[in-house]
């Protein structure tokens, strides 16, 4: 595995982390060191864990993960790398196991009226994840390697008003694809927001994204999509606040050398999230496009909604359930096009300051469209996670 990461880290690559250290120069001044870890072991077992309409076997499996952020902030400045590792082992099915790795650094720099973000990272991991929310295929399990950039600046115009503009680029490639379906692609993003705060409880703001999407080998697909959407957040008390938006796409899609289509839509956001003395509960809906792994740029619709119960100071109830409805930009091109839904109540027992148990468990459906193929899932999941006490220090340990 260690063979797999040193292709990807190049050492071309590591001029990056000097070029954020030229562009922050804050970081290399006195400032305080912090550190935050924790490790999680689970066990789970899953009767459809491919979610495939197709033979299948129930597997048993074994997760031992860690993760750690570590940086160095100042008053001005905030240079963060994050890392993470997780080794998974399952029986029941043939080519499953995996070790999934990830590695980024976020920069932040201040000053009175502006802010500079820059973002990089790099992560290794299965198809039997990654695909959940956009192409979901997750058949045949397959190692994705996906590298993100992205780098942002803020300025306040005036007291009340500021303006957001933003630049991203995603490239992930696929490993031994075969049969799967899966296709490399890139995926570049410019927008820009500007936001106006009517009070204190109040903010009024508008967006406008342009993105291009190209899969490569057979899909040569490449996608371009506008959107502008208007939109509204409203804190009406402490414990209650809602938002919305609203707005309009068009995308020209062309697919090999002679075919073009368009197509236009809406785009639609809300967000409520309300507080009670021993409950929380944070729904989403949102209407937007995303890039996947299957060849095209996706219309998706996805209701999200997440509560917690608190029992006591150690014990908690848990809910999470997501439904997506993904759809082509592609008129022409209903193969991707999909519904999937996954439910799972969790409860959570800190049986010490630093050790948290947890057990749940979920079931996952997909249907798709054109070929009519319908999967589902039960799982089952009992896990231990420890944190580590996060204590800044003057120095790197």
């Amino acid at each position: 595995m260690a063979d797999k990461i040193i292709t990807v880290i190049r050492p071309g690559n590591t001029g990056l982390l000097v070029g954020l250290m030229i562009l922050f120069p804050g970081a290399l001044n006195a400032a305080q060191w912090y550190s935050e870890s924790s490790t999680r072991a689970q066990s789970l077992y899953d009767d459809n864990i491919r979610l495939t309409s197709g033979k299948h076997d129930a597997v048993v499996g074994m997760v031992l993960a860690g993760k750690i952020k570590t940086g160095r902030r100042t008053e001005t400045t905030d240079v963060q790398l994050n890392g993470g590792a997780a080794l998974q082992k399952y029986s029941g099915e043939d080519d499953l196991d995996t070790n999934d790795f990830d590695l980024g650094i976020d920069a932040t720099h201040r000053t009175e009226r502006d802010e500079f973000t820059v973002n990089a990272a790099i992560k290794l991991d299965s198809t039997l994840s990654s695909e959940v929310a956009s192409s979901g295929l997750m058949e045949s399990r397959r190692r994705r390697i996906q590298k993100n950039f992205a780098l942002s600046w803020t300025h306040a115009i005036s007291e009340r008003t500021s303006l957001k503009l933003g630049y991203s680029y995603i490239d992930t490639k696929y490993k031994n694809r075969g049969n799967s379906g899966l296709v490399n692609y890139t995926y570049q993003v410019i927008d820009s927001m500007l936001s106006y705060s009517l009070n204190q409880k109040t903010v009024l703001y508008s967006t406008l994204a342009y993105s291009l999407y190209k899969g490569s080998d057979w899909a040569k697909t490449k996608t371009q999509d506008i959107g502008f959407m208007v939109g509204v957040n409203h804190n009406f008390s402490e414990t209650f606040s809602a938002g919305g938006s609203v707005g309009m796409r068009y995308a020209d899609t062309e697919s090999g050398p002679t075919q073009n289509e368009s197509d236009t839509g809406y785009l639609l956001s809300a967000n409520i999230k309300r507080t009670f003395e021993q409950m929380t509960i944070d729904g989403l809906f949102r209407r937007n496009v995303l890039p996947s792994g299957g060849g095209a740029l996706l219309v998706t619709d996805k209701l999200s909604v997440k509560a917690a119960y608190r029992i006591d100071e150690r014990r908690s109830l848990h809910l999470e359930t997501t439904a997506y409805r993904n759809a082509s930009t592609d008129e022409n091109d209903k193969s991707r096009d999909r519904v999937f839904y996954s439910i799972q109540p969790k409860v959570r027992w800190r049986v010490a300051r630093w050790w948290l148990i947890e057990g749940s468990y979920r079931y996952r459906r997909q249907r798709y469209d054109a070929s009519g193929r319908t999967a589902d899932s039960n799982a089952v999941f009992l896990s231990a996670r420890y944190v580590w006490p996060a204590k800044p220090s003057a120095g790197l340990w």
